[in-house]
């Protein structure tokens, strides 16, 4: 498990991509800061929803 503490993320992703949206659910705000930290593999990841998509595409048809 990651044992740092919030403002040891905060201070070692600072200048990483972020984006703030806010969501209202049940009549509650919600606001989401999703910080890009680029650790997730784009070929794997774009690999992994193609696969996914077609084998969807394949057993719907079936």
């Amino acid at each position: 498990m990651n044992n740092k503490t919030l403002q040891e993320m905060n201070d070692a992703y600072k200048d990483c991509p972020m984006r703030t949206s806010e969501y209202t659910i049940d009549g509650k705000k919600y606001i989401v800061k999703s910080h890009f930290v680029g650790e997730k593999s784009l070929d794997d990841t774009l690999y992994r929803i193609a696969f996914q998509k077609a084998m969807d595409e394949v057993l719907t048809t079936a």
